[in-house]
């Protein structure tokens, strides 16, 4: 999975984001992967809260799975500085995503948790 192609991998798996991508492209008259990300983590950190389990939920989590397992190394740095690090800022929505994090996903989760001095 390179860079350059993650947001519109990501719109194609999940169609019901596509538009976010539009009013992104739009907005910054380029794709940034982090931004783009960014901005969907609030509904991430939404989902988690209602605390109920969902196909999508179980999907994005399975994205993220394959970004830390197949992705180049921006790919990882969009994971782990845009998506799990700002998970790991609420103790309660982390404790939450660990149920869905693959096995990589979780240990690069963890790598960060230390870093940052919260694990």
């Amino acid at each position: 999975m390179k860079y350059n192609e993650l947001s519109k991998i990501f719109v194609n798996e999940f169609p019901q984001f596509r538009l976010n991508l539009i009013e992104h492209e739009a907005l910054y008259e380029e794709v940034l992967n982090h931004v783009f990300f960014g901005d969907l983590n609030d509904y991430l950190i939404r989902l988690l809260r209602k605390n109920i389990e969902t196909e999508l939920l179980i999907r994005l989590f399975e994205f993220y799975e394959r970004m830390e397992l197949k992705g180049d190394t921006s790919v990882k740095e969009v994971l782990s500085c845009t998506i799990l690090e700002r998970l790991g800022d609420e103790k309660e929505i982390l404790e939450i995503a660990y149920r869905y994090m693959g096995k990589t996903t979780r240990k690069a989760s963890d790598n960060i948790e230390r870093v940052w001095g919260r694990l």
